[in-house]
């Protein structure tokens, strides 16, 4: 997994690759840093399994504890199936641009 940060307010991080355990530790640790909003970028992230999955909620609830916000972007249509199989794109600020709606 690429991880590319743009630094403001919103951080953005446009991720790269796989979502899945093996990357899981290192975007932990991204944001454990981060003190702004922030925007993950999806665009580029062709795959997500279950590791991927509970970081993103985790990641979520980082961000309420923190007062801050979360959004994902450009969320590619094999990801959104797995987000829409779990019923998480109903609680996940997504705004999807890649293959609309």
């Amino acid at each position: 997994m690429d991880i590319l940060k743009h630094t403001g307010n919103p951080v953005r991080l446009e991720l790269r690759g796989r979502l899945d355990a093996h990357e899981v530790p290192q975007l932990k640790s991204t944001l454990q840093d981060i003190k702004n909003d922030f925007v993950l970028d999806f665009g580029g992230v062709n795959f997500i399994d279950s590791s991927g999955l509970s970081w993103l909620v985790s990641s979520f609830k980082l961000a309420r504890e923190r007062g801050l916000q979360m959004q994902i972007l450009n969320v590619q249509d094999a990801v959104q199936v797995i987000l829409e199989i779990t019923g998480l794109h109903l609680v996940l600020p997504i705004e999807r641009i890649h293959g609309q709606p």
